[in-house]
């Protein structure tokens, strides 16, 4: 990596799954200096979430097929030197971490780089599970992981809980790490990167990370990759998704409903799930393409694909 004479400042986003990481960094693109690289890291095959990233003036970055918090391999540093050696130099780099990854194993490449300067850690964390997910035996190690090392949490969809819920998520993170910068966010209340500047403490040098063994989300979780042509049958679609095993904890992706126009994006965490149209910028995509992330125990692809297939309208290939 080059150009040691100024520094580009890194910004790393973390969160669990379906925390809202991708809304924030389209917000940050839209509220903040152009020339952004944004770099996505997807747990599977497909990086949905890079489809997702509203166009904006710098560039975005995939990397996908697993954490690049558990190996800062070719891949990632390969993605690195095209950025920093880019012609136009960029303002700012933006890493989303995986939803099952560790935000802060990927900014430590921002300590050790005499190029780079590390800005902030945020970490999202949904108001509505935050609690629950700590506490988890399936996900709570890898969840808890992710704010050991952060600045900031955002307790994002604050507005969707009661007080006393959202009383409770503050003091379950309080409680991993006391003192911790907590903001409550909404969908329609993002902060901008200037504004969780203000007033905040100049973020350290940290060579230290937590006295914990680095972990295999290889291991722990499973990715599965869905894809057809054609469109699912909207009287269908939610009997197939209620049929899922509760190993799978998201599913998200775009698709298309029979006799509609356009793609839909698709969100699903846990149980709960929508179709929303794409934001005007994003290209339309053809088909299905849809990416699930779940524990170990998640059922082999073909059983899910069989699922999912139910809902296919008559006619759709698979």
């Amino acid at each position: 990596m080059t150009r040691p004479s100024a520094t580009t400042p890194v910004t790393v986003i973390g969160g669990f799954l379906g925390a809202g990481k991708t809304t924030f960094v389209n917000h940050l693109l839209a509220t903040g200096s152009p020339r952004t690289a944004v770099l996505v890291n997807d747990f599977g095959e497909i990086n949905v979430d890079a489809t997702l990233i509203a166009s904006h003036d710098g560039s975005t970055m995939t990397l996908t097929n697993g954490c690049i918090c558990c190996s800062i391999g070719t891949g990632f540093i390969d993605t690195m030197c095209k950025v920093l050696d880019a012609p136009v130099p960029f303002e700012r780099i933006v890493i989303e971490a995986s939803g099952v990854g560790d935000p802060w194993m990927i900014a430590e490449i921002a300590l050790i780089e005499p190029s780079l300067r590390l800005d902030r850690v945020v970490v999202l964390a949904d108001a509505s599970r935050i609690a629950q997910l700590i506490d988890d035996v399936r996900v709570g190690d890898t969840v808890r992981g992710q704010f050991a090392q952060c600045d900031v949490v955002l307790l994002n969809k604050s507005d969707l809980v009661e007080a006393e819920a959202l009383a409770a998520a503050r003091a379950a993170l309080l409680a991993l790490k006391p003192g911790l910068r907590i903001i409550d966010t909404s969908r329609e209340s993002l902060p901008t990167l200037a504004s969780l500047d203000a007033g905040a403490a100049t973020s350290a040098f940290r060579a230290d990370s937590p006295d914990t063994a680095p972990r295999d989300h290889g291991a722990a979780f499973r990715s599965w990759a869905y894809r057809r042509d054609g469109a699912f049958d909207r009287d269908r679609i939610a009997g197939a998704l209620a049929a899922l095993p509760p190993a799978l904890l998201r599913l998200k992706g775009s698709c298309r409903l029979d006799g509609e126009a356009g793609a839909k994006v698709f969100q699903m965490v846990d149980r709960a799930w929508s179709l929303t149209p794409p934001a005007p910028d994003q290209p339309d995509s053809p088909g299905i393409v849809l990416v699930g992330v779940g524990t170990s125990e998640l059922p082999p692809p073909a059983v899910l694909d069989a699922i999912l297939d139910r809902a296919l309208a008559s006619g759709a290939s698979s």
